[in-house]
């Protein structure tokens, strides 16, 4: 950690944050509309505290910041004012987005790995660890609450980071919102939402639809969310909520691009999309019940069951199971106990749960000729489940006004299994057991500040993707074994951070973070669509995470979020690379090497004015990345950028008409860049360009009856 404090750029950072504080400071006479300062969060505890009294870095990304001239298009858009997350946008909806935090999931090859992620208290990740969002409704998103470090770990496996999505609540009364947006590349998005609240029942339900052409070939998409919220009250102590939402998406795939296709055009689709007409079509439906009961003015409870389905075939750029046809149905039930009393006249929060998660499988391949499913003696008919039962226990005690303690602990148990409905051999089951925990300590040094340090550890099982290829399959073919032999993952982390509400119209939030992970689970190999898996001995991810927001004279408000990271190989290891020749070589990783997939800065700035009547808004965005290796050898790497993006929002009431128009104009300076990489691509197509300047608007109309 010694040196982690040394480095130069760390120090320029928190100087900035010095500066900064002292500038807001200045300003507070002269702000004319101030900041929303007690933002209240559950994430980091489990329970409802404010983002200034957690000992964890914790953001929340309001309502008017998802929306207000936004696109609500992608998970990448408010993610990325959260420091120490890159949500990094592929221009590719047969491809999740790449999303890392803290440099934990760079190395998924699809969905979202190593982060647990949770709409309306449903995960979106699997009993494995394999997470998906295309389900996220942003339309009638809340908020969001981005958790990282040691307190993530209370989540169990795979809890790098926690993203969890809000719904809204109906207002009193009937609002309905028709919405619509057009803009470049052919995208079109539409839908409707009514909210509403009457007597004791309140709901949303939002219906919407989001066409794009695509910024390059081969990448047309269609998307069409649905998302409800119904929330309503059974007693004076007793309250239900019911979720339920649908995701039907339709999306060819462009694929990579070598560097050579990438400088030639970056808009052209990669070699193998033509021969195997590369595309993907998902079917989700998923709904939840939970229950919330109070027992006295000391203790509630909180009870909750949820159900889904998700159908998926992708055509990969293979012939030999190049079509993958995989049925998911998955379920969960958990309970959550939370007492707060005194001991000793100290206050004291206690919280005690279950969980207990599932997902089986039907996963079927065929042959990919030309774009069609055949039958081929080489396809796949396996029967895959992942479960998982924890329990947790965590403790809160307040010794004083000043000082808070934190502990927590949590005993996990996750099985894997997969056999065979045909004559290819059955891959086996496996059991991962861990007990994980984390302790804090808070300090107030001024009532609006505090300083903090937490530590915790974590694990990280292998997901069922991962265990379905061994390496010497993929590399040379032949009969495949399987990998149910990989470990899971187990990380330190300690982190120190610093929280003040510099001024009455000033925040900022500066964290220094240190984590080790033994067995990280990386790629072994990489060949003809198909990846397998290993354990790397050992793995290092460190850094400095910044955000701050004030208000400042002449209606400006400015927030800023930043990012320095450094995620790297600590002890090396040997993986096999297999060349376009088809030519397999046993290569090793060095200690030092990056791991890729992850930028090493990130940072996000704004500059708002709006009218104090809030009639016109107009803003300016800044967006910079730092450079990330695609490959474990670091042999290829995508270079940092930054850009500049413009909007403006008009506002006006009309009777029951409240009518919002925005504009927005992205990448303004028309840079040329690569937003994200396909890690370790087998063809050397790692590269996914991102579009030059390009332009949206559109308008919302809200209706009350």
């Amino acid at each position: 950690m010694t040196k982690l404090f040394m480095r130069p750029d760390m120090r320029c950072s928190l100087g900035m944050l010095v500066t900064l504080g002292a500038f807001s400071s200045a300003s507070r006479a002269a702000s004319d509309e101030p900041l929303i300062l007690e933002q209240v969060v559950v994430s980091a505890s489990q329970t409802e505290q404010r983002v200034l009294d957690t000992a964890a870095s914790i953001d929340v990304v309001s309502s008017q910041q998802i929306h207000d001239g936004q696109a609500e298009e992608n998970l990448s858009e408010p993610l990325e004012r959260a420091p120490g997350i890159f949500a990094l946008n592929r221009q590719n909806y047969a491809q999740d987005l790449l999303i890392s935090s803290r440099g934990f999931g760079a190395n998924s090859a699809f969905g979202a790995r190593g982060i647990r992620i949770f709409v309306d208290g449903i995960p979106g990740t699997a009993a494995d660890g394999q997470g998906q969002i295309s389900h996220i409704d942003l339309a009638s998103a809340d908020h969001m609450e981005v958790l990282r470090g040691p307190f993530s770990v209370l989540y169990g496996n795979s809890a790098g980071g926690v993203v969890s999505v809000f719904t809204e609540n109906g207002k009193p009364g009937i609002e309905a919102t028709p919405y619509f947006s057009g803009g470049s590349y052919g995208q079109l998005k539409y839908g409707i939402k009514a909210a509403g609240e009457q007597g004791k029942i309140n709901y949303v339900f939002d219906t919407g639809s989001l066409h794009t052409d695509g910024y390059r070939e081969h990448s047309t998409a269609d998307r069409k969310n649905d998302n409800a919220k119904l929330r309503f009250m059974l007693g004076a102590d007793t309250s239900v909520n019911v979720v339920a939402n649908s995701v039907h998406l339709s999306a060819l795939d462009p694929l990579g691009l070598t560097r050579e296709q990438l400088q030639s055009d970056p808009q052209a689709a990669g070699s193998g999309t033509a021969t195997y007409d590369t595309r993907k079509r998902v079917d989700q439906t998923q709904g939840g019940i939970f229950v919330n009961q109070r027992f006295g003015s000391s203790d509630s409870a909180t009870f909750s069951l949820y159900d889904g389905e998700r159908q998926t075939k992708q055509y990969l750029a293979s012939a030999v199971n190049g079509v993958v046809n995989l049925h998911r149905e998955y379920y969960g039930i958990s309970g959550k106990w939370l007492h707060k009393g005194e001991v000793s006249a100290m206050p004291v929060k206690l919280v005690a749960g279950v969980d207990s998660n599932g997902n089986q499988d039907r996963r079927l391949t065929f042959a990919n000729s030309a774009g069609q499913a055949l039958v081929a003696a080489t396809d796949q008919d396996y029967a895959m489940a992942a479960r998982n039962l924890d329990v947790f226990f965590q403790w809160e005690l307040r010794p004083s006004e000043r000082l808070a303690v934190i502990t927590g602990v949590r005993r996990s148990g996750t099985t894997l299994t997969a056999t065979s409905n045909n004559a290819l051999p059955a891959l086996g089951s496996h059991t991962y057991r861990a007990v994980t925990g984390m302790a804090s300590a808070q300090y107030y040094v001024q009532p609006n500040t505090n300083v903090y340090l937490s530590y915790g550890i974590g694990f990280d099982t292998p997901t069922l993707n991962q265990i379905l290829y061994s390496p010497s399959y993929v590399n040379f073919g032949g009969k495949n074994t399987g990998n149910i032999g990989l470990l899971a993952g187990r990380t330190e982390q300690v982190e120190i951070g610093l929280k003040s509400e510099l001024s009455r119209t000033a925040h900022a939030r500066v964290a220094l973070f240190h984590s080790e992970t033994s067995d990280d689970v990386v790629i072994a190999a990489s060949n003809g669509g198909k990846t397998a898996y290993m354990n790397a001995p050992r793995t290092r991810r460190e850094g400095l995470e910044l955000s701050a927001q004030w208000q400042l004279p002449y209606q400006l408000q400015a927030n800023v979020a930043y990012s320095y990271l450094e995620a790297k190989v600590r002890r090396a290891y040997m993986e096999n690379v297999t060349d376009t020749a088809n030519v397999t070589t046993a290569t090793i990783v060095n200690s030092g090497n990056r791991i890729p997939g992850v930028p090493n800065h990130g940072f996000f700035g704004e500059m708002i004015w709006r009218r104090i009547d809030r009639s016109l808004e107009f803003a300016v965005e800044g967006r910079a990345a730092g450079s990330m290796a695609a490959n474990d050898l670091n042999r290829a790497a995508a270079s940092g950028y930054g850009i500049v993006n413009l909007r403006a929002i008009a506002r006006q009431g009309l009777g029951n008409w409240s009518i919002t128009e925005f504009a927005r104009v992205d990448n303004v300076l028309d840079r040329s860049y690569v937003a994200s990489v396909i890690v370790n691509q087998a063809a050397s197509q790692f590269y996914e360009g991102a579009p030059g300047r390009n332009w949206l608007a559109g308008v919302k109309a809200a209706y009350r009856f």
